[in-house]
């Protein structure tokens, strides 16, 4: 099925153009956060001492900064370079998926995992909303695959290079890029009873290799921290965020179950079917099948996940290294219960719940595209129409493995592209933000800088987007140090502006803002336009007197 090659074509073609869609839209909160890093690494010629908004930053390694740096320095500061870049490292991850899904269940159920994994809503749209989790899970399959594939082949560049992938990882974002490998791996030599393997000195080898490649991160936080930012690295940025004694209040032991249920469309039904299936194989299993049956990719799962849902702070790109893992299961049993006769019911069940979820995806479309922002551009109509008649198609006829999955990338690609092409850049021009860097960099005089004023207001995007980026003053008493300082514009929510009248500040305001709204924190009655003046705030751009 998945070697014909005009049905991976049309994949290809439906992603891309997803993909292209989201280039242009702007990057916000973290993503603009990341981006900035990698920015400073070029204005200040280090790329050892991070900084953000002219500050010391140690939150994340460097390997995701240095990649925006290269990237801007060749392209200039541009969302679509920054995005580009990353889903380039991504390629890596998707080949990963299908060796590793091919090294264990054979090239069908390979190019399955890698089609789920590259198609899935957990990698379109963080490859548009970026975080280091969305490199990171490059790094932690390839790792997985060539341990694997070293411990029955036995050849030693293959173990040397999933140590190299092992710290890729960790110089994306720390240990916890370590988990994933060391539980897939671990899992199964313990299983399969490869004790040699277990307890050898090799392991001394990809320790030094992984020590080597984190040695950036970890001078750069020694240099702007001392021994502090090297306790951060290793315990606190993780297990604080485990326990909540860093960051994390969630207690929903269920979160990522539930969160699977969206980060894995459109497959999401092929998903719970085979993970019912997996865990039912595995309780069924005798004694003397237990040295036959892979478990790397259940164990990189269950134990990564477990993790992550005791942990007090929980967000939905955190279980991006498990997808993978998650789609080789999905598709080794997708190929098995649509190839084998005795499943012809259950994959009959599960045809029909597709038909309902593209339906579902189709009758999003109009809502989004005539009544919450009305799109006009005929170039929209013509694409969404054509995807959704496709799948139109499909839902009006018995349908095999491949015309099903067609019509659910149909359908999904026809949603995103409308969110990517229409809804992301409607509800952007509310995020004011980006507007005020545009005014500043119009109006300000040589040697001004734009700054953030404000507790938690986490617009990193304004420092992105500004020609002249100055620094966050989160507090009041940041903002006191700062004064006085003539001439500096200052961006501002309507509290912090009232606060500034307080202190007596002198002051010009530059613009009103009076039509604003993060796009982190939509809500039905904003994206109904005849609530949505209900929900605005104000803002405003700032020139110290």
């Amino acid at each position: 099925m998945t070697k014909d090659r005009y049905f991976i074509l049309t994949a290809v073609v439906l992603v891309l153009i997803v993909i292209v869609a989201s280039l242009p839209v702007p990057l916000l909160v973290n993503a603009a956060k990341y981006a900035q890093v990698g920015r400073e690494i070029l204005v200040n010629h280090d790329w050892i001492n991070l900084t953000i908004g002219g500050e010391a930053y140690d939150q994340k390694p460097p390997m995701l900064f240095w990649l925006a740096a290269v990237m801007f320095s060749v392209f200039g500061y541009s969302a679509s370079a920054y995005k580009i870049s990353v889903i380039t490292v991504s390629l890596l991850g998707i080949y990963s998926t299908y060796r590793l899904g091919k090294f264990f269940y054979g090239k069908e159920t390979g190019l399955l995992a890698a089609l789920f994994w590259g198609t899935s809503l957990g990698y379109l749209h963080f490859h548009n909303d970026i975080h280091t989790d969305t490199m990171m899970v490059s790094f932690v399959v390839f790792s997985v695959w060539q341990f694997m594939a070293y411990f029955k082949e036995r050849k030693w560049y293959q173990f040397i290079l999933g140590a190299v992938g092992v710290g890729l990882s960790m110089v994306t974002k720390g240990p916890v890029g370590l988990l994933i490998p060391a539980f897939a791996v671990g899992a199964s030599l313990l299983v399969h009873k490869q004790w040699r393997d277990i307890f050898n000195l090799r392991w001394l080898v990809a320790a030094l290799i992984v020590g080597i490649i984190i040695i950036p991160a970890l001078l750069g936080l020694f240099r702007q921290f001392g021994l502090e930012g090297i306790k951060f690295y290793f315990w606190t940025n993780n297990m604080g965020r485990v326990t909540g004694s860093y960051q994390g209040t969630n207690n929903d032991y269920s979160f990522y179950i539930h969160t699977s249920l969206y980060m894995l469309l459109p497959w999401t039904v092929f998903l719970v079917v085979a993970m019912f299936d997996e865990i039912k194989s595995l309780v069924r299993l005798k004694k003397s099948e237990i040295k036959t049956v892979e478990v790397a990719n259940i164990a990189a799962v269950v134990f990564f996940l477990g993790i992550l849902s005791v942990a007090k702070q929980k967000n939905p790109h955190y279980m991006l290294s498990a997808i993978p893992f998650m789609f080789i299961i999905t598709a080794k049993w997708t190929v098995r219960n649509f190839a084998r006769e005795q499943f012809a019911k259950k994959a009959k069940v599960i045809s029909v719940i597709n038909k309902v979820v593209t339906v579902l995806f189709l009758a999003m479309i109009p809502f989004m595209s005539a009544f919450f922002f009305p799109e006009t551009r005929i170039l929209y109509w013509i694409i969404v129409v054509l995807m959704a008649g496709g799948a139109v198609y499909f839902v009006l006829r018995k349908i095999d493995l491949k015309k099903q999955m067609l019509m659910l990338l149909l359908a999904s690609s026809a949603l995103l592209f409308t969110i990517n092409y229409n809804m992301l850049p409607n509800m952007c021009k509310y995020e004011t933000s980006i507007e005020a860097a545009e005014i500043f960099n119009k109006m300000a005089e040589p040697g001004a800088t734009l700054n953030i004023y404000g507790e938690k207001a986490r617009l990193w995007e304004l420092l992105f987007y500004s020609d002249s980026y100055g620094t966050y003053l989160q507090t009041p008493e940041m903002l006191d140090d700062f004064l006085p300082h003539p001439g500096a514009w200052i961006y501002t929510t309507e509290a912090g502006y009232a606060e500034m009248q307080e202190k007596g500040i002198e002051m010009e305001v530059a613009h009103e803002f009076t039509e604003h709204k993060k796009v982190t924190s939509q809500s039905i009655n904003f994206l109904n336009p005849n609530k949505r003046a209900s929900r605005f705030q104000k803002m405003y751009l700032l020139i110290l007197r």
